[in-house]
């Protein structure tokens, strides 16, 4: 690893230390709200957005490099692609006949369609990585 990415690691981790500590005994205010709060949602919105970044600068990079790879991680996307079309189609969309007023908001059917839709593909990747862990295990054991 370079010495200035070294360097740059250790400034972030240390000021998500210090950032993590003022958030746990920073305290209160006079209205009895967080003093450090705000900061520290800020911290990490600003540590999510260099992650997401990365995360999709890198492979773009990767993909001109190595083409043949590349391939292999579209078909990846693929596959997540077809799991949320399938999670689409069998999430419901169906009011559920909420009475609260604060909540009546939530009860339309394109809300209702996208909630369901996250809750399913995430059922169905959880249900795939068991499957993969069960199918390693068992392919090594007839090796």
């Amino acid at each position: 690893m370079s010495k200035v990415l070294r360097i740059v690691l250790i400034i972030l981790l240390a000021v998500s230390a210090v950032l993590g500590i003022l958030f746990y005994a920073g305290g209160e205010d006079i209205s009895g709200q967080p003093v450090y709060t705000n900061t520290f949602i800020g911290w990490a919105f600003i540590l999510a957005g260099i992650a997401v970044a990365f995360a999709v600068i890198f492979p773009i990079f990767q993909m001109f490099k190595n083409p043949k790879a590349a391939v292999k991680g579209l078909l990846g996307l693929l596959v997540v692609a077809v799991v949320v079309f399938i999670a689409y189609a069998v999430s419901s969309g169906e009011e559920l006949g909420i009475t609260n007023p604060e909540l009546m908001q939530y009860d339309v059917p394109g809300t209702l369609k996208y909630a369901g839709t996250l809750l399913n593909s995430a059922y169905l990747l959880a249900g795939l990585a068991i499957l993969s862990m069960i199918y390693s295990e068992v392919s090594k054991m007839f090796k």
